[in-house]
Parts: C-alpha cells; sequence; structure tokens
C-alpha cells in the first residue's frame, strides 16, 4: 500500500509540473514614434543636456521601458521604448501625450566640425520603411 501511495504522489507532483505552461507574462519590446521633442539650439563641450520627447501609448498592453537611442558614426536614432504584454489589450484613444527625457552629454569623442545629429523616430511609412525626423545641433567648443 505504501509503493502504490508513493507511485501515486510521484505521478500527480510530476503531472502538475508542466513545462509548457507557465504564469510569468509573456512579452516582446517595440519602440514607439516620438510625437514631439526639444532639443537645444545649440550645445557646448563638456555639458549635460537634456532631450525632452512625446509620445502615446498605442494600447493599455504597452509600457514605458526607457528612451531608444542608437548611435550611428555623428548621428543618434532616438525612439521611446516599450515592452508590450501579450494578451487582450485596448486601444487607447484621445489620449494626451506621455513625457519622457533622457540626458545627452557633449564628450571628447565628438569631432569638433560636425554637428550632433538625432533622428527621431516617427513611425512607418506605407512601404514599411521606418521614417525619422532629423535635427542638426551645431557643437560649441569654447
Amino acid at each position: 500500500m505504501k509503493k502504490i501511495a508513493l507511485l501515486l504522489l510521484t505521478v500527480i507532483t510530476i503531472s502538475s509540473c508542466s513545462l509548457e505552461e507557465s504564469n510569468e507574462p509573456s512579452f516582446y519590446y517595440e519602440v514607439l514614434p516620438v510625437e514631439s521633442f526639444e532639443v537645444p539650439q545649440s550645445v557646448s563641450f563638456g555639458q549635460n543636456y537634456e532631450i525632452k520627447m512625446t509620445y502615446k501609448r498605442p494600447t493599455d498592453c504597452h509600457y514605458y521601458e526607457g528612451c531608444y537611442y542608437k548611435t550611428e558614426g555623428y548621428s543618434t536614432i532616438v525612439g521611446i521604448q516599450t515592452y508590450v504584454l501579450d494578451g487582450e489589450c485596448s486601444a487607447l484613444e484621445n489620449q494626451e501625450p506621455i513625457e519622457a527625457s533622457f540626458t545627452f552629454k557633449v564628450d571628447g569623442l565628438h569631432n569638433a566640425t560636425q554637428p550632433y545629429i538625432f533622428k527621431f523616430y516617427k513611425g512607418k511609412d506605407t512601404y514599411g520603411n521606418d521614417i525619422f525626423e532629423e535635427v542638426s545641433i551645431p557643437v560649441n567648443y569654447n
């Protein structure tokens, strides 16, 4: 009888530990377009500057993760990094824009003759190509 009870307990324990099902939420990352932004007219070497942006969440499953930026040469692509929970989501209509910002430091690695170029992600065109709004900011090396 003890062997049968032990065998039954083992079977129940193994069957209750399914590897396929997880209680953890499933999610993926998505970069959202920047609705609007504020950048300085010019920047000075060694100084910090705050770049302010606004964006809108397309659904209630989108959550702010931080500012996305990727530097390529003398230009930096900027967007809003979100994580999106898998599941039933509701579209968010008529919402107010949400503010986000990051600090930008003018460092000595930048070529003094080149301006900083920010390319703010604005979404995709009808062909699925990324659209950017480019801003050039002159650098003062005084």
